[in-house]
């Protein structure tokens, strides 16, 4: 009975362990990490490592020929494919609103070698990102935000910074993957039937 209770303890917290990214574009650089639970796993930029041993051409060749002859067909009957599309997109909806959006960030500071410029340029970009944030706050569940722009008289040369840390639980992606495979199970069977008659 122990282990029975100490298994599904297991279970639960690793369904509700969240997953994501963690990443952004901050001084110059483009950092891109994976996130699983507390702990971010740096994915972009790698650490150097040794150099990997070259592969032959021929193995190359045969690697990439068992590569296509595994590439998923697209259907050719239009319907059939117009219900693919349909499961997809039904799919990506289910998927867009399970993800939360944990942090974002979005500094830009304009700058530019004329003063009047510099002025009017931060007042396209306020005005371009008051426009963009509510269409994203519209598509994500968003919790911690920095957002604004500001203006650097001192400085030719715009600021952007920004990062994003978006999260799923583990048990919503099985759940999303469960829903699209009995959608795409349905499909098959109705077009099975509408063969045989």
């Amino acid at each position: 009975m122990k282990v029975l209770v100490i298994v599904l303890l297991v279970l639960t917290v690793l369904l509700l362990t969240p997953i994501g990214v963690d990443g952004g574009y901050s001084g110059e650089r483009l950092i891109l990490g994976i996130r699983v639970g507390f702990f971010n796993i740096r994915i972009f930029p790698r650490a150097k490592k040794r150099s990997e041993p070259k592969i032959p051409p021929k193995t190359r060749k045969s690697k990439e020929e068992k590569e296509k002859k595994k590439k998923f067909k697209l259907p050719s009957d239009k319907k059939e494919l117009e219900s693919l599309i349909k499961i997809v997109l039904r799919a990506l909806g289910r998927f867009r609103r399970k993800l939360r959006v944990d942090y974002l960030r979005i500094r830009y500071t304009f700058a530019s070698e004329d003063p009047f410029a510099t002025a009017m340029g931060y007042g396209c970009s306020s005005a371009a990102l008051g426009s963009i944030i509510p269409l994203v706050e519209d598509a994500f569940d968003i919790g911690r935000r920095d957002i604004g722009t500001s203006f650097d008289f001192l400085s030719d040369k715009p600021v952007f910074d920004c990062w994003l840390t978006m999260t799923i639980q583990i048990w919503e992606v099985l759940y999303i993957a469960i829903a699209f495979g009995i959608d795409y199970l349905k499909l098959r069977h109705r077009q099975k039937r509408e063969d045989r008659i």
